[in-house]
Order: C-alpha cells, then sequence, then structure tokens
C-alpha cells in the first residue's frame, strides 16, 4: 500500500452534544502513480478524508497508511509526510498571505528548513513546472494576478516542496472553461510524466473522470463503491440515487444507448464518445 487507510473513523467535537462522525470505518488503497477521484454529495466526508492523507486531521479510531507504515503522531513525522502530501484547499488563492508571490511559493520550503539558496531554486522550478512566468512575476502581489494565475500560484505553492501525493479539493471551482481544460492538462501531465500521485475531490466529473485510474464514493461518511472508473460509473442508478450524475459525456452515451443504437456507455472522454460515434457510423454506411 502506498497510501490509503484501514478502518478510519472521525469524529468532531466527541463527547459534546454536538458529535458529528463524519468519517465511519473507511477503507483504501491507492498505489503509487495513480490517479484518483473522491465523490460524494455534499457533506459525505470528502474532504474530511483528505485532510486525514497528510495529517491535517487525526484519526478517532482506525488507521492512516503510507508507504505501508501507519502514520502516528510524532511532530517530525508529520512534518516529513507533509512535505511528501501535499495538500490544496477549495479556493486556496483566498488564503495568500504573503506580500509577493515569491514569498508565497516560498513559504513551504522556508518552513521546512531550506536553505535560501535553494528555496530559490524550488521556487523558479514550482513556477515552472505551473507554466508560469520565473522572472517578473515573483515580484508581484498574489492579488494582483487573474483568477486562473492565482489557481497557479495556490498550485505551485505545493509544488515547490515537491510532494509524492497531490491531493486537491475542487481545484476547478470558479474557473472558467478554459482554465478548468488547462488545470487538468497541468495535472495529465504531472501524474503521466512525473508520476507523480492525484487525488481529487470533485462534483464536476466532466474533465477528470478522462483521467482517473480509481474512484472513490463517499455517503454519509461511508465508502459506498470503490474501483476503476468503467465499474463505478456503470453504477449509474446507485449513483443518481446517492444525488450524484456522470460524466455528460458519458450520460449522452446511455442516451443514445437507449435510443437502440449499438454504443458503449463506458466512455468518459470526447475523443472516446467520437471514435464511438465514428464506429455507429461506420457501420450504419455498409
Amino acid at each position: 500500500m502506498f497510501i490509503g487507510t484501514e478502518k478510519l473513523t472521525h469524529i468532531y467535537m466527541p463527547g459534546t452534544p454536538f458529535a458529528n462522525q463524519a468519517l465511519k470505518e473507511v477503507t483504501f488503497e491507492l498505489s503509487r502513480g495513480e490517479f484518483a477521484l473522491v465523490i460524494g454529495p455534499s457533506g459525505s466526508g470528502k474532504s474530511t478524508l483528505i485532510q486525514h492523507l497528510n495529517g491535517l486531521l487525526r484519526p478517532s479510531s482506525g488507521k492512516v497508511f503510507f508507504e505501508g507504515r501507519a502514520i502516528g503522531s510524532d511532530k517530525a513525522e508529520l512534518l516529513a509526510l507533509r512535505k511528501r502530501v501535499g495538500l490544496v484547499f477549495q479556493m486556496p488563492e483566498e488564503q495568500f498571505f504573503s506580500e509577493t508571490v515569491y514569498d508565497e511559493i516560498a513559504f513551504a520550503p522556508r518552513n521546512l528548513g531550506f536553505e535560501e539558496n535553494i528555496v530559490q531554486t524550488m521556487v523558479e522550478e514550482a513556477l515552472d513546472e505551473v507554466g508560469l512566468d520565473t522572472t517578473v512575476l515573483p515580484k508581484r502581489h498574489p492579488f494582483q494576478l487573474s483568477s486562473g494565475q492565482k489557481r497557479l500560484v495556490a498550485l505551485a505553492s505545493v509544488l515547490s516542496s515537491k510532494p509524492e501525493v497531490f491531493i486537491l479539493d475542487e481545484p476547478t471551482a470558479g474557473l472558467d472553461p478554459s482554465g478548468r481544460s488547462n488545470l487538468y492538462g497541468l495535472l495529465k501531465r504531472l501524474n503521466r510524466e512525473n508520476g507523480l500521485t492525484v487525488l481529487i475531490c470533485t462534483h464536476h466529473l466532466d474533465e477528470a473522470a478522462a483521467l482517473t485510474d480509481t474512484v472513490l464514493v463517499l455517503q454519509g461518511g461511508r465508502l459506498v463503491l470503490k474501483g476503476p472508473a468503467e465499474k463505478i460509473f456503470s453504477h449509474r442508478e446507485q449513483l443518481y440515487q446517492l444525488g450524484l450524475g456522470l460524466p455528460a459525456v458519458t450520460e449522452i452515451m446511455y442516451g443514445l444507448s437507449e435510443q437502440g443504437m449499438k454504443v458503449r456507455t463506458n466512455i468518459y472522454s470526447l475523443e472516446g464518445a467520437r471514435q464511438e460515434i465514428n464506429k455507429l457510423k461506420g457501420r450504419c454506411e455498409k
């Protein structure tokens, strides 16, 4: 097991009248280099789950594993874990606190104790990784940037510490279609070319579904479905009952199938749909 949990349970404000069991014996594992999605209705426990994976939250019971080893509570161990497991919160640009882009991205490496000359290299590499200018932009105030640039700076601020796992909570929230496409292109490259393990919590499946290896479905704090996208998105009615949907292109393929056309419904990308419809067209012309 590279990263995962075993019977993970988390209770907020235990022992009080406001106690809330947000996670209930959640068990899953991911291999190194996987691209995974966590989906579920609001309040299902998605954000609570991912905050356990780099030690921001501690289990009420159960365990969190990294590289086959249970995560303890030692501060030095947690610091080392957070260097290797990066977490980007929803709308991260709203949490900027530094005067310059450089200082915002340098915060994590500095906090991890790197010398300033090494920090500078890490900042430049992180900016280059997300496709941002490494000369003028570092001197600018983060709030002078466009929405898309702010999001990329937020991602760079986590990538600067060279994580092996990149966890993102609703990464496309507030972005326009171009921004969403660029972001998922970046995540695809980081995953496919750099071998970065990526885990995303999202309600928006259209871009993410085509990239994913594994889908985890939460409902009421429990893990109710897990497996490859082909398996999970075949549970169409169950997903509807959970208040979830399918990628738009998958819905289209189901619609064609229900009209009597012989097409596969396990399609999650526009390119896949185009190929399938061209095959259908070819069969009809014969």
